[in-house]
């Protein structure tokens, strides 16, 4: 039981870590004033008007890398209780078969 509330504390802190940055670049799209209709090379924007692209595709290919680490280690733990079963199983039936 407290292994799952851990678990789900663990998940929830990890959401919440990674959605700061995209928080962030959201609030600072709200703040920007309407787009012109001519066309403004980057470069020449003012660095509060650019969008911190490199931040959220790191900030996304983190949490899908540690969201896909996690369910690789529970998948494990989950197999390794099932060969443990079925060892066990084996030896239930050998044992029954001498008899």
């Amino acid at each position: 039981m407290i292994a799952t509330i851990s678990r789900y504390i663990a998940v929830f802190v990890l959401a919440v870590s990674c959605s700061g940055p995209l928080l962030v670049s959201v609030a600072a799209a709200q703040t920007q004033p309407a787009p012109k209709d001519e066309y403004v090379p980057v470069s020449q924007l003012p660095p509060q008007e650019q969008f911190p692209a490199a931040r959220l595709v790191i900030s996304a290919y983190s949490f899908v890398i540690v969201v896909l680490f996690l369910y690789v280690v529970t998948v494990a733990r989950r197999l390794t209780a099932v060969q443990r079963e079925v060892e066990r199983l084996e030896a239930d039936v050998k044992r029954t078969s001498r008899a």
